[in-house]
């Protein structure tokens, strides 16, 4: 087979210009009791109520739902002070990034918003104790707390959420390390709630918070490009079991069979680095073959990212050593994504070939992952007809970090 010409391609089966993201939001909030008991209850508290984020590398609609929380407030002459954090998980955020999230996201809201503060996982000197973790003071300060989040699937975690907001994103680097562990294990997976230890680790931690007298709002979205479709406002939990059947309806494809090729189109957010853009593969593993081709479609402008993830794979050139190494070291943070990616490619496991197309990762780089660099998606495509035999079965996948491709 010398070209791809004629192909089939499946996205977020969710685009609706005419979906009114505001309208969602205030039905969302007004139908709520939980949300309205919070604010009222707020006003005996003697601190402000804080709000809890997604940093840039997420395509939650923050500003929108800031804006519907304000018009909700003044339409029933309620004044609440606030504050405002980002959780960022083990993300590292530069400064200029920061101050153009906060000017976009922030400005204008109609809030009160006495403070903003950004996470670090790693400022073990900031963190506070609480129970078993340790997490930003904000967080085991206040007693009153939205958590707004968007819901993906997500290949370990299960679904990301305001659940993760509200814990992963507020923990310190240990803790997080400590739940990213049990991604290795075969009851992580994508979609999976029940019994999975990523996501059972983060209910814990939930659980806690709210054993300990906090308020937890959360505002659950499922957001498709710029739109939000669904919202869900109430407990963290129980918001992420009530849009579970939508994001299955929304982002699942479901397959015969798999093919013999994919083609896995990742733009931003989520495109910015390989270390987030390996999600896509994650999701989509099983829809290709033993012996297929994917290519990687991601700009990675961030080139790798967080790199600790390809310093196990420098150490380890097969899938077999890197189980081994990790066995013998203990988990680092990254390496659940650095051994099944071995698994991927490795010839002696799945032997899928990969081409990743970016202008920002070297060609070295590309090797150590167990893959080709292409500057283009056609070069890629004339490579994986020479190497995957037969290519007859081609499928693309438009925004494949969140799309999943279920084999049935």
């Amino acid at each position: 087979m010398t070209a791809f010409s004629s192909y089939p391609t499946i996205g977020p089966k969710c685009i609706d210009a005419s979906c009114d993201s505001d309208a969602l939001l205030r039905e969302a909030f007004s139908a709520n009791s939980d949300f309205e008991t919070a604010m009222v209850e707020a006003e005996k508290d003697d601190q402000p109520v804080l709000i809890i984020v997604n940093d840039s590398h997420r395509s939650t609609r923050t500003r929108e739902t800031l804006l519907a929380i304000a018009q909700w407030l003044n339409e029933r002459k309620m004044s609440r002070r606030f504050r405002l954090l980002v959780a960022t998980g083990t993300h590292v955020i530069a400064d200029d990034e920061k101050q153009a999230f906060e000017r976009d996201t922030f400005s204008d809201t109609g809030l009160t918003l006495k403070e903003i503060q950004w996470h670090d996982s790693r400022d073990d000197g900031y963190l506070v104790a609480f129970k078993d973790w340790h997490i930003h003071p904000w967080l085991a300060q206040s007693t009153t707390i939205i958590a707004i989040g968007s819901v993906e699937p997500h290949y370990f975690a299960g679904l990301t959420g305001a659940h993760k907001t509200v814990t992963i994103g507020c923990m310190g680097m240990a803790d997080i390390q400590q739940n990213h562990a049990h991604a290795l294990s075969p009851h992580s997976d994508v979609l999976r709630l029940d019994g999975n230890p990523v996501f059972d680790g983060a209910a814990k931690v939930v659980r806690a918070l709210q054993n300990a007298g906090k308020r937890i709002v959360a505002v659950n979205q499922i957001v498709c490009g710029e739109h939000i479709l669904f919202v869900a406002v109430g407990d963290p939990i129980d918001t992420l079991y009530e849009l579970l059947p939508k994001v299955e309806e929304i982002y699942v494809h479901k397959l015969d069979a798999p093919v013999d090729c994919l083609e896995l189109r990742v733009p931003l957010p989520l495109g910015r680095s390989m270390y987030q853009a390996d999600k896509a593969l994650k999701n989509n593993h099983l829809a290709v073959r033993d012996g297929g081709g994917i290519i990687l479609d991601a700009p990675c402008p961030d080139s790798i990212g967080d790199d600790a993830f390809i310093n196990l794979l420098r150490r380890c050139e097969s899938y077999a050593q890197a189980v081994l190494t990790v066995e013998q070291d203990g988990y680092k943070l990254g390496d659940h994504k650095a051994v099944k990616l071995r698994h991927l490619t490795d010839p002696k496991s799945r032997g899928v070939r990969v081409a990743i197309v970016t202008h920002h990762i070297s060609d070295g780089d590309a090797q150590v992952l167990g893959m080709r660099r292409f500057d283009d998606v056609s070069s890629a495509r004339a490579w994986l007809a020479e190497v995957v035999n037969p290519a007859d079965k081609y499928l693309a996948i438009e925004d494949a970090g969140f799309v999943t491709a279920a084999v049935v």
